[in-house]
């Protein structure tokens, strides 16, 4: 039982490393909508730092970066966003982080402590949603970890090998 458990072990492992560098390749998502830096950082190995920007807080956790890097906060147009979304719900956000390794210049694509995102906005409700952007140009509900008290939806980010867009229902847009 226990050589079955260390060679499962040994093989999830090694999934996560062949996974890990498949999401890699294609987290540069200046190429998939998010062309804009709105948002950026030179920090660290190892420090906390805090990044903000018209209602996004980030709080970055010591030791969640190995090496320095420059964190960048990437937005695109939340119209082009608009194309994918569910019928009913309207973007009110979109973002997407560009980590950059100051050593080898490489995108990181996951970190060693999950990061904090916030977005306070007049149109955060209960009904708010938070997506992950595929490159493949999908959505997918990942709603699951969200926290939304009054207008401020907090959700947790370990890695970002997609990009993330929140909505809310059309009819409770604040116009």
């Amino acid at each position: 039982m226990k050589k079955r458990l260390k060679v499962l072990l040994g093989m999830s492992i090694m999934s996560m490393f062949l996974f890990g560098a498949v999401a890699f390749a294609a987290t540069d998502f200046t190429q998939v909508g998010f062309s804009k830096v709105i948002a950026e950082r030179e920090i660290e190995a190892g420090e906390a730092a805090k990044l903000s920007h018209s209602g996004i807080k980030i709080q970055i956790p010591e030791g969640a970066f190995t090496n320095d890097v420059t964190f960048q906060v990437l937005e695109g147009d939340n119209k082009n966003f608009q194309k994918i979304a569910p019928a009913g719900e309207t973007v009110i956000m979109n973002f997407a982080f560009r980590v950059i390794d100051s050593k080898t210049n490489e995108i990181i694509g996951t970190f060693n402590k999950p990061l904090t995102f916030s977005f306070k906005d007049k149109d955060i409700n209960k009904g708010s949603i938070y997506y992950n952007f595929k490159v493949d140009g999908t959505i997918a509900n990942n709603n699951a970890a969200s926290v939304i008290d009054g207008r401020t939806l907090t959700h947790p980010v370990g890695a970002a090998p997609v990009g993330w867009l929140i909505t809310s229902p059309t009819n409770s847009i604040n116009k």
